[in-house]
């Protein structure tokens, strides 16, 4: 039996396991990646592998790179004054559709909330949300 260290997205944990369940736990995963003694090896090449006693087996959910998606300065407005937000185009395109009553200027341009995250945003566009205003007169 080994003590395998098994990450995921709730934090870690340690359990026992023989060499065949950490095999059919890599296999059941096909991103999983798995750590013997610190060095990266096949989950297909885990049941053939001689493991000595002592054996560190981290096993982990594979990591997946990519480009991050483009951020935009937004001055956002409320009752309280103003302030500047660092957000993704979908972080905008939600904050906007969740607040229906916001008004949105890309380049100093009313847009619809709704058509923000279909837009074509350019880096360096100044981006505004605030509050819709009402007008009227009280009596």
């Amino acid at each position: 039996m080994f003590n395998v260290e098994v990450a995921d997205q709730s934090g870690h944990s340690v359990v026992q396991m023989n060499q065949e369940e950490i095999a059919n736990a890599a296999a059941k995963d096909n991103s999983a990646w798995v750590f013997v003694n610190d060095q990266l090896v096949s989950a297909a090449d885990i049941a053939e592998m001689d493991l000595e006693e002592g054996s560190r087996i981290r096993m982990m959910p594979g990591l997946v790179g990519g480009k991050d998606a483009p951020t935009f300065v937004v001055q956002t407005a409320d009752s309280t004054g103003h302030s500047e937000v660092v957000m993704t185009q979908a972080e905008i395109a939600t904050k906007a559709t969740s607040d229906n009553s916001a008004w949105v200027f890309v380049n100093d341009q009313l847009v619809s909330a709704a058509d923000i995250a279909e837009m074509d945003l350019e880096e360096g566009s100044r981006i505004r949300m605030m509050p819709g205003l009402v007008g009227g007169r009280f009596c």
